[in-house]
């Protein structure tokens, strides 16, 4: 096999022009820097649709955007069968679509999320990776549609010739299910450099506190996973404190007390461009996350882009702390992290190993052990998913 002869083909979760850029852009755009054969599958919705109906605003065209099925919302209505033909429709479709921009024979599906399980049988991609990157919860859209996930995710890991990954939980997890299958750890990263080149030549932006006090910051989702309850207790202990929170809110959180702190601003999402200028002008970053599976589950690619511009890092648990060896402190309540971030506001001569750290943790990197991970998991003839899918059937 020739050295850049597979194309890996990411399944997205969400849009090329998501807001939170995350890791499965940030692989695709790292294999086409390195000249890897890649495309970009959008997740399946409306949103996606409407593109398609509109002139592009790039000319990717290894940025594929499928129709979708009926909204997620209505799934519990509907029985799997109806669900599933339904889907079928679509993956046809999606099939020719994939026919113009690469060749199934040599295509690895990188699959985040078992919404997809359903398209598979359709496309006949040498492989499948299961990308497992966060507690299923997380790649669930609705609460009630648990069980389906869960399903789906069996299926998936019967699909898969391999799974990468970011935790050791999650790995760990598959092992109990699918014991011989194949499964690499790589966790997120940043990419440092660029990171670090916009902070520096972006102004600072005018909807920060300009109070002259430290000020301690998150840039993220602040979705069910943050908790509320611990931000307020700490904001209102520590008042000589500004605390910045960057990014979307969702309905399943309340950040109402928090919020109504004179010295907490939630100013909203803000594009993923002038990301790194809000993070500079902070003098302790932080993860306050909720103690739950999710968050343990968790390898925040927020921590990697902290650490990039050196700042220090204050941290709830999260999965596999001792990746980030000892540049991330880790507190669990209240009075803890309050200690924390005092003392965090003096770490400043540590800020060249925080930077070394993220340097090592690159996404170019992460999308080298990527393509070796392929390799090695296609090594021989492992055949199409569909005809295994069928053998494994019969």
């Amino acid at each position: 096999m020739a050295e850049n002869d597979l194309c890996l083909v990411s399944m997205s979760a969400v849009t090329w022009d998501f807001a939170l850029v995350g890791r499965t852009r940030m692989l695709t755009e790292a294999w086409r820097r390195d000249g890897q054969p890649t495309a970009f599958v959008q997740a399946p919705s409306w949103r996606s649709a409407a593109q398609k109906l509109i002139p592009r605003r790039t000319n990717e065209s290894w940025v594929v955007r499928p129709w979708p099925t009926a909204p997620a919302r209505f799934w519990s209505r509907m029985s799997e069968a109806t669900l599933r033909r339904g889907i079928a429709r679509r993956a046809a479709g999606l099939r020719k679509q994939l026919d113009r921009v690469i060749d199934f024979d040599n295509a690895i599906a990188v699959v985040i999320s078992p919404v997809w399980t359903p398209w598979l049988q359709a496309l006949p991609f040498r492989a499948v990776i299961y990308d497992c990157i966060d507690d299923l919860a997380v790649q669930t859209p609705r609460p009630e549609l648990g069980r389906l996930f869960r399903d789906w995710e069996d299926e998936l890991l019967d699909y898969a010739s391999g799974a990468v990954v970011t935790a050791e939980t999650l790995g760990h997890d598959i092992r109990t299910r699918r014991p011989e299958l194949d499964i690499a750890t790589i966790r997120n990263g940043v990419d440092a450099e660029r990171f670090r080149e916009i902070a520096a030549s972006a102004p600072r932006p005018a909807d920060v506190p300009q109070s002259g006090r430290p000020i301690i910051g998150f840039v993220g989702a602040l979705y069910e996973w943050i908790d509320w309850p611990l931000i307020t207790r700490v904001a209102r202990q520590l008042p000589d404190m500004d605390f910045v929170f960057v990014g979307p809110v969702d309905g399943r959180s309340d950040p109402a007390a928090a919020a109504a702190l004179p010295n907490v601003k939630l100013l909203g999402p803000r594009p993923y461009g002038v990301v790194p200028a809000y993070m500079a002008t902070f003098d302790v970053c932080w993860a306050p996350f909720t103690q739950d599976r999710i968050s343990k589950a968790a390898n925040p690619v927020k921590i990697y882009e902290y650490l990039a511009l050196g700042k220090p890092v204050v941290s709830t648990p999260v999965a596999d702390t001792h990746s980030f060896d000892s540049h991330v402190t880790v507190a669990s309540d209240s009075d803890a992290m309050i200690g924390a971030i005092r003392e965090a506001l003096n770490q400043h001569s540590t800020a060249p190993a925080r930077i070394a750290f993220s340097d090592a943790n690159s996404w170019a990197h992460r999308a080298r052990e990527y393509v070796a991970f392929a390799r090695s998991v296609c090594a021989g003839d492992c055949g199409s998913v569909s005809a295994v899918h069928a053998a494994g059937s019969a």
